[in-house]
């Protein structure tokens, strides 16, 4: 029998008086929408159908959080983000639900998520596969759509066709299929998918904003020519993939560039954004080395990830940010490791900056996760603005969710506090960040539904982010001239 309700639920990182809130049914999950930069006055009631099957959940999420340090941050989170649809919580409600939205703008990047099993640990990470390898070694698209379970996707195999991802992650399939020679293909190709967008970004950037440009806004105009040195070694690592993948699989292996969608429009939310896109590329070939088999890739991806370890270093002193009147970054050397991220995580950094692609993404991003704050301290209190499925028995039990904050070779995980906001009846969400991560600047934040880790091989608990928090300290190294 289909029995209709409505509930529609903000978790905020502040109050706001239009905030809708309706009564949670019991047997029912709970939507939590985020409209991120969107006026609260504009939001909509989700329609909600409880059925007592299947489950087909969808929303609207905005505003990717990508953390900045710059005067102009905003500009580095204000790109387009896509659609993205949330996932179950880890609890299974007792009813089903199918959530629409009515009124949303047309995404620039749709997405769909399938329904979360409970969280479990695996070794197998979260990734839809889209593309297989045959025997002769060329890209196959199953014919017929298959679900994604803890051994990879089910489906007939089909024929080669244009427009798929190449490779396929080793770990994403039974070991007894596994092809090490199709994990590489499909590292090469996600590797050459973040190049193609640094590439495109500096191009565009650079095209954009003249040396003078950089004085007008207080850097030393010398920095573009920094920029460019910058930009010719994101064209050589395009170059440098795209051979090798033609090279080694065949001419038409390699994956073209996508449409993107840069969202700045002065010098400091420029060099705000090339700091976090340099950052994810550190922490995307890091987590992404122990796919590869052969080892001359191994060694150029090392090589790549060295360079945009360079850079992301750079990027830390230039991008500044003024704290109580003292010019303030983060180190250059944010910590004594780097923090290695999977490859749901870092397409879900990336996705807001693309457009449209002639290839589905690899995996599908995870709602996007927004902090009340992108820079602090320790210890500090951050409101939490994502868009989550959860059953009202999870609002109601302490601690059921939790932030999940990764820094370097270690994380810690502290308590998501959901409470009612008495002043606008809407609800709030906040969770603290770690005195442990102490002694390094960059945190990884997500928000899981589970008490456990989250790997690169594991991560299906994770209900959104990753956003980052940074910790600022006074600059040893200052280049601004103003």
């Amino acid at each position: 029998m289909l029995v209709k309700t409505l509930a529609s639920f903000m978790l905020l990182a502040a109050s706001a008086s239009s905030v809708i809130a309706l009564p949670i049914s019991s047997n029912s999950a709970l939507t939590i929408g985020n409209l991120g930069r969107r006026d609260l006055a504009d939001l909509d009631i989700l329609s909600q159908e409880v059925q007592d099957e299947s489950v087909d959940t969808s929303s609207s999420a905005a505003a990717p959080a990508v953390a900045t340090t710059a005067e102009a941050s905003a500009e580095a989170t204000a790109a387009a983000s896509p659609v993205v649809a949330s996932t179950a919580a880890a609890a299974t409600p007792t009813a089903s639900v199918s959530v629409a939205s009515a009124s949303t703008t047309t995404p620039d990047v749709s997405v769909s998520v399938a329904e979360q099993a409970p969280a479990t640990a695996s070794s197998v990470p979260d990734v839809t596969i889209v593309s297989e390898t045959g025997a002769n070694g060329t890209a196959v698209t199953p014919a017929t759509a298959g679900t994604t379970g803890t051994t990879g996707t089910t489906g007939s195999t089909g024929t080669t066709s244009a427009g798929s991802f190449p490779g396929v992650p080793v770990a994403a399939v039974p070991a007894a299929a596994a092809s090490p020679a199709a994990a590489d293909l499909f590292v090469l190709n996600y590797a050459l998918t973040l190049e193609h967008l640094e590439a495109t970004f500096y191009q565009t950037a650079l095209a954009k904003f003249s040396a003078a440009d950089f004085k007008s806004a207080g850097f030393d105009p010398a920095i573009r020519d920094q920029f460019l040195t910058v930009q010719s070694h994101e064209d050589t690592h395009v170059t440098a993939l795209t051979s090798v993948i033609n090279a080694t699989f065949g001419a038409g292996m390699a994956v073209p560039p996508c449409e993107y969608n840069f969202a700045f429009d002065t010098v400091g939310g420029f060099i705000a954004t090339a700091a976090a896109l340099e950052r994810t590329g550190v922490q995307a070939y890091t987590g992404a080395l122990k796919f590869v088999s052969a080892d001359a890739i191994k060694t150029a991806a090392a090589t790549i990830a060295t360079v945009e370890g360079r850079h992301a270093a750079a990027l830390n002193v230039i991008n500044t940010a003024k704290v109580n009147g003292v010019v303030s970054n983060v180190n250059p050397i944010p910590g004594a490791f780097d923090t290695a991220l999977g490859f749901t995580p870092v397409f879900s950094i990336a996705a807001p900056f693309i457009k449209s692609c002639p290839f589905p993404l690899p995996v599908t991003p995870f709602p996007s996760l927004t902090l009340s704050k992108s820079t602090g301290n320790f210890q500090d209190n951050l409101g939490l603005l994502f868009t989550a499925t959860l059953t009202a028995a999870q609002i109601a039990q302490p601690a059921s969710l939790h932030c999940a904050v990764l820094f370097g070779l270690a994380q810690k995980r502290t308590p998501v506090t959901i409470t009612m906001d008495p002043r606008s009846g809407g609800m709030l969400a906040n969770c603290e960040m770690p005195i442990d991560a102490l002694g390094n600047q960059e945190l990884m934040v997500f928000v899981v539904n589970a008490d456990m880790d989250v790997t690169i091989d594991s991560d299906k608990h994770v209900i959104a982010g990753p956003a980052t928090f940074t910790v600022l300290e006074a600059a040893k190294i200052k280049v601004k001239t103003a």
